[in-house]
């Protein structure tokens, strides 16, 4: 059995090929820049993207299951499924899809709406399916490392709500878990969470602890932050749905998930323990 990884450069689908490969599986990774697959060892690259249909034939060769993930883009539902079309024409059987947790169709964010189209394309194919949904990456509160460092704070969109994050290790994690024996989790979705639900107080609280020195929450408006994001070069789109993310999630969606530990047989990550690998991002 070969699998094929999309996202191998990325933190979700890099981790998972690893783990793969370092158990012995066939791991092939389908990479846009090929000089950055420094640290895949014994991972099989192909070189391309989801634009290129002859580099998505070539990579799928021999493929029998699919780990689909790509990076935000207005594109996306379109580059997706050119994935999935090429898909029905080789020998995949089984895709394992990267969702989010807040995935429907009338969500306020594109991503989300991105996520829903291309998951209920992907449940009309004729291919064994799996959804991944993790809700919001602990990794993103690397982008606050600076203000951090120089301020002392974080300033978010997130008011006072409180959010399961998850750490992307954790995600690659799983993934990999259903990479091994697909067919075990078809017609399948995993909600992938943290082990508890984290309002911004709580995480600069974790950090302020970590770090030995005290870390601010500002909360501030989605559209300040937006305007912030954009002014500094982010494009329009992604500024919009990095602003307005929290308005995504439901309170529904923002329960801890069992499956992470269902899938992998033991806890998530916590916040505390990811600000103490990452130490050395946050502190001066």
């Amino acid at each position: 059995m070969t699998i094929l990884i999309t996202g191998a450069t990325g933190q979700v689908g890099g981790t998972a090929a690893r783990i793969l490969a370092a158990s012995g599986k066939s791991v092939r990774a389908l990479v846009r820049d090929t000089s950055a697959t420094h640290d895949l060892n014994s991972v099989q690259i192909v070189g391309g993207s989801f634009e290129d249909s002859a580099s998505l034939k070539l990579a799928m060769q021999g493929v029998d299951t699919l780990f689909l993930a790509g990076r935000d883009s207005p594109d996306t539902v379109a580059l997706l499924g050119n994935v999935l079309q090429q898909a029905e024409k080789s020998s995949v059987c089984h895709v394992v899809k990267l969702s989010a947790i807040g995935a429907r169709p009338g969500s306020s964010v594109e991503l989300m709406r991105d996520h829903y189209a291309v998951d209920q394309m992907l449940k009309v194919s004729p291919f064994g399916w799996t959804l991944l949904q993790p809700h919001l990456y602990m990794q993103n509160l690397l982008r606050f490392a600076d203000s951090v460092q120089h301020e002392g704070k974080i300033s978010a969109p997130m008011a006072d709500r409180r959010f399961p994050l998850v750490d992307t290790r954790d995600v690659g994690a799983a993934a990999a878990a259903v990479l091994r024996n697909p067919s075990a989790h078809a017609r399948r979705t995993y909600q992938l969470t943290g082990p508890k639900a984290y309002s911004y107080d709580d995480v600069v609280n974790a950090l302020s602890a970590v770090i030995q020195r005290h870390i601010l929450y500002e909360a501030v408006s989605p559209e300040s932050f937006e305007k912030k994001l954009s002014e500094s070069g982010v494009p329009g789109w992604r500024a919009f749905d990095l602003a307005h993310i929290a308005s995504a999630y439901e309170a529904s969606d923002c329960r801890v998930s069992p499956d992470f530990e269902a899938l992998v047989g033991h806890g998530p990550t916590s916040i505390e323990a990811f600000f103490e690998d990452h130490i050395s991002v946050f502190a001066k």
